[in-house]
């Protein structure tokens, strides 16, 4: 077989050959263990590489399993087809990933991330700006993805160089490709500058970086942007829209094979324009956008360059709100930023102003009518808005919404959760316009999504349910399909997760002109119709646990509740605790400081606050680095491990779970870990330890010392009684059992305490009735 281009010299890592070979990197890394013949890794640094062309060879002889072939690959055909024809034309083999709605976030993406912006980021920067540093990972990403041609000279040349005067050459080179790029579609960003800013502290950091960059998927672009914005805490103007919350945007008004021609006028990193492209594909039609930061429309460019697509992005607008513009779009997109102004007054005075002049300081409205004005007639738009502006008490803003109603330039308002934004968490609301000489429908939808979203660290992530939810309620009311009307749509709603109400123009009148859904989906207002799915969920609810405790209950009837008396502990073993458990104090203070810890990313730590009634708290507090936590894998703890509290105020042990396994002791903690021959089981052991006189003698002994501590050598002395391992294992069942009907009447009296609240609701709205 002949060798591709230049795959002589060619090296790629695991997580490049998993997206050439449309695999997950996990199936490398087993191929490689149960194949003799895999080829073997090359070393760079600390980072393991694979020849190309080797690959290539291997991959030959294994043909592609029929239910894993894509779109036009015939039976028969092998990794090396797939793997070379994705070489040759720099894409990816998995289109349909590419395409997707919401594309999801690989865990390994996240790991990358985390990795470059942790203490990597400041080892390669030096005195530079963060900024000068995300520039790097974004250009590597975006010519790792986009130019596979370029991207391998790169590569060759990183394998060959070592010294601290190629790490200027390799930046420079970056710089003059991504120059190159963006000089030939219209941006004239000097990011070279920027990439020469950095003062990396060795080669081997520098190439770490570019590995670990160009290592991670295509969604790992937006995770730098958005983690950049949460670390340095970017206004407004500046941070990121979250991909859910462009995904949601694009399926409100865009359909899968639409020509449009889609505009975002505050294109930040392009992320309204990619969801655009991945939501109608390749049906034709065209994305503008446009900025008046040069910096971010660099950073939108090789965003959307890197997606394939070609960017038409313009920062030349000299006037803030131009009367005319050069296109009409069909489709508007956009999250502009929020009770800002950056206008003279001048300027605001000679705007094109048909629904009001908005205020000074605050340009909220401002692009409201900007936005309507670059519609075509009939053109729809979706505005990302702060909730307070639907209702704000300003004379000039309340005029405006009063003339946007009037005029049925409002067809919706969506209030969605808090906290979608790495920066701020300021709560926002989606307004759904039209371009429209006169109204064309009588009523307005309003949407509560709040309650949707699942919380992912420091955020709240829009999930392709909760788009789904939202869609299904809202597109329906805009494509004009039959529809059920007032409270038959509300129900319809509510079993979706989600409130709404239509609401007649005239009826909004009376409400000084709010566009707050909150105002008509009972906040505040009498009468709002109560949740019947809240009830039934509620009601189910209680039932479920009722059930769960009478089958409990009728397991322990005429037991005597599981015990009898007993002959005495005197034939029981006796040992100390050192002799049952290895006992591994946590880290000391000054090799896990403070500064080593985050709050929302890494691996999680274990601290003394975490134990709570036995059990460890399944939201962590505080983290460590991934890079960190592979230093620290002495301290690791594994399923049915005990923790103790080393230093602070003795409580009880607690035992580990599955799901903990994996987290790292902090330094005010103690791990016991059974010994196999020990005879004594972890669950016996940990329930022995939260006996009174066995928590007495830990927090006398630690009581002992200035401020209480327990020391391991001091733990170890702690007097253990237990009988055979048969007798063990009965009383712990036994205890679990009654814990479980402890547990189960707790849940079953909050479950009655919710139905209660809710049945207050129905019975007071009298949308239901005593029996």
């Amino acid at each position: 077989m002949e060798r591709a281009h230049d795959e002589q010299t060619g090296l790629v890592t695991r997580a490049q050959i998993a997206d050439r070979l449309g695999i997950s990197r996990p199936a490398v890394s087993n191929w490689a263990r149960r194949h003799e013949d895999f080829p073997a890794p090359v070393r760079s640094g600390d980072m393991e590489l694979f020849r190309e062309a080797e690959i290539v060879r291997w991959a030959v002889n294994h043909p592609i399993p029929r239910r894993r072939l894509l779109d036009g690959e015939p039976l028969g055909a092998t990794y090396a087809d797939r793997f070379g024809r994705t070489s040759a034309k720099g894409q990816e083999p998995a289109r349909k990933v590419a395409r997707s709605p919401s594309p999801q976030t690989r865990a390994e993406d996240r790991k990358a991330v985390d990795q470059l912006m942790g203490r990597l980021a400041e080892r390669v920067r030096g005195p530079a700006a963060m900024a000068d540093f995300v520039n790097l990972c974004l250009i590597v990403m975006y010519v790792r993805h986009a130019e596979p041609e370029r991207w391998r000279r790169i590569e060759s040349a990183m394998a060959e160089r070592q010294g601290a005067r190629d790490a200027q050459w390799l930046l420079r080179s970056l710089g003059d490709m991504a120059q190159d790029t963006l000089r030939r579609n219209g941006v004239r960003t000097d990011l070279r500058s920027s990439l020469l800013q950095l003062e990396p502290r060795s080669w081997d950091d520098l190439t770490k970086a570019v590995r670990t960059a160009a290592g991670a998927g295509v969604g790992a672009f937006q995770l730098v942007w958005e983690s950049f914005s949460a670390r340095e805490g970017l206004q407004s103007s500046e941070f990121c829209s979250p991909v859910g919350l462009a995904s949601l945007s694009a399926a409100l008004v865009l359909t899968p094979g639409q020509k449009a021609t889609v505009l975002d006028p505050y294109a930040r990193g392009g992320e309204m324009l990619a969801a655009a492209h991945r939501h109608i594909g390749a049906a034709g039609g065209a994305l503008y956008g446009e900025t008046l930061d040069g910096r971010l429309q660099a950073v939108a460019s090789l965003y959307l360059l890197h997606l394939g697509v070609r960017p038409r992005l313009s920062s030349t607008r000299s006037d803030r709100w131009p009367p005319h513009h050069e296109y009409g779009a069909d489709v508007v997109l956009t999250n502009p930023p929020f009770n800002m102004t950056d206008s003279p007054g001048p300027g605001r005075r000679t705007g094109n102003w048909p629904y009001g002049a908005p205020p000074r300081g605050n340009d909220n409205f401002a692009w409201v009518q900007y936005v309507l004005s670059a519609l075509v007639p009939g053109g729809r738009a979706v505005m990302v808005m702060p909730v307070k502006a639907g209702n704000s008490v300003n004379g000039a803003e309340r005029a405006i919404r009063s003339a946007l109603i009037s005029s049925g330039a409002v067809e919706c308002v969506i209030t969605l959760p808090s906290h979608l934004f790495s920066a701020t968490p300021v709560p926002v609301s989606l307004w759904l316009l039209r371009r429209v000489e006169r109204p064309v429908r009588e009523d307005i939808l309003f949407v509560d999504a709040q309650e949707l979203g699942e919380k992912s660290r420091r955020r709240r992530v829009l999930r392709d349910t909760d788009r789904a939810a939202i869609t299904d309620v809202v597109r329906p009311w805009l494509d004009g399909e039959e529809r059920p009307a007032g409270r038959e749509y509300a129900l319809l709603a509510a079993d979706r997760g989600v409130s709404a109400a239509i609401v007649a123009r005239a009826d909004i009148v009376g409400e000084e002109y709010s566009l707050s859904p909150a105002d008509y989906l009972g906040g505040g207002h009498y009468g709002a119709a109560p949740d019947a799915a809240r009830l039934r969920e509620v009601n189910g609810e209680a039932a479920g646990y009722e059930d769960r405790l009478r089958l409990l209950e009728c397991r322990m009837a005429g037991t005597e509740n599981g015990y009898r008396a007993g002959s005495g502990p005197d034939g029981w073993a006796k040992a100390v605790l050192a002799d049952l458990c290895e006992i591994q104090a946590g880290p000391s203070y000054s090799r896990l400081p403070a500064a080593a810890r985050t709050g929302d990313d890494g691996v999680p730590l274990v601290f003394p606050q975490d134990l709570a009634g036995g059990k460890i708290a399944d939201e962590p507090r505080q983290r460590v680095r991934w890079e960190t936590a592979e230093r620290f894998k002495k301290f690791m703890i594994c399923q049915d491990d005990i923790v103790c509290v080393r230093t602070g105020a003795q409580q009880q042990p607690a035992l580990v779970t599955g799901a903990q396994a994996g987290w790292l002791l902090s330094s005010n903690v103690t791990r016991l870990r059974v010994r196999p021959s020990a005879g004594i089981d972890p669950l016996y052991l940990h329930a022995y330890l939260g006996l009174r006189h066995a928590r007495e003698w830990m927090s006398h002994r630690a009581a002992a010392t200035a401020a209480p501590s327990m020391s391991a050598a001091a733990l170890g002395h702690l007097p253990v009684r237990f009988p055979p391992l048969e007798d063990q294992r009965r009383c712990v069942e036994l205890l679990g059992e009654l814990g479980q009907r402890v547990e189960a009447h707790a849940s079953y009296a909050s479950a009655l305490d919710r139905l209660r609240a809710e049945l207050a609701e129905h019975l007071l709205h009298g949308s239901i009735e005593p029996l």
